[in-house]
């Protein structure tokens, strides 16, 4: 009986201690995912939608994780110099299933019609130029828990006119949150039954020895 209390105690207590475990799980809502675009008409004119990422888990400091966060083009059949060669101001503000608490400023960026400097070719004058999009080199910073945080920054992507592209977004696993205090009282309470079940399996053996 002694045993199976002992046994008992222990699973518990390392089932308490998981959230202070540093590690956490990544997924995002597309459905909450805009891209605005301002600066009035001048720039290309773009569309963008999310993509479902996730779930993925990050287990250490530093873990990273990149996948394909969203599509972004263009409906234009080409470039029109002085118009569609302005850059226009991009933003994505992004919502999470898990953390659902995770919260960040807006990811920031630019799209920008442009030519390559051939006549034929993809992004040559014939095929009517392209378009790119390409966003802060400064990771967004999300906010989860008690002081947990991660990283999200996105990858730069060139589409045709008209056509479309997908942005790969990479997450690092900045910082774990912080148990809070009701977890912590548990896991005391957890490590107490482990305490109190070996004593009381210790002291039998004591007696027996006086």
């Amino acid at each position: 009986m002694k045993r199976y209390l002992l046994a008992a105690a222990v699973a518990a207590t390392a089932v308490i201690s998981t959230p202070a475990l540093a590690s956490v799980t990544i997924e995002g809502d597309p459905a909450n995912t805009t891209v605005n675009g301002f600066s009035g008409s001048n720039g290309l004119l773009i569309s963008g939608s999310g993509l479902s990422f996730g779930p993925f888990t990050l287990t250490n400091i530093g873990d990273s994780f990149t996948t394909s966060v969203l599509t972004i083009g263009t409906p234009e059949g080409s470039v029109n110099l002085f118009e569609d060669t302005n850059p226009r101001q991009v933003s994505v503000d992004f919502a999470f299933l898990n953390p659902l608490d995770a919260s960040g400023g807006l990811v920031t960026g630019s799209t920008v019609g442009f030519f390559a400097p051939t006549l034929f070719g993809s992004c040559g004058i014939v095929a009517g130029g392209c378009g790119s999009v390409d966003w802060s080199n400064t990771p967004t910073i999300f906010n989860f828990g008690s002081g947990g945080s991660f990283s999200l920054l996105l990858g730069d992507a060139t589409f045709a006119t008209p056509g479309s592209a997908r942005v790969n977004g990479t997450f690092t696993y900045v910082s774990p949150s912080v148990p809070e205090p009701g977890t912590w009282a548990m896991m005391l309470i957890g490590f107490g039954a482990v305490g109190f079940a070996l004593r009381r399996r210790r002291t039998p053996a004591l007696a027996q020895l006086a």
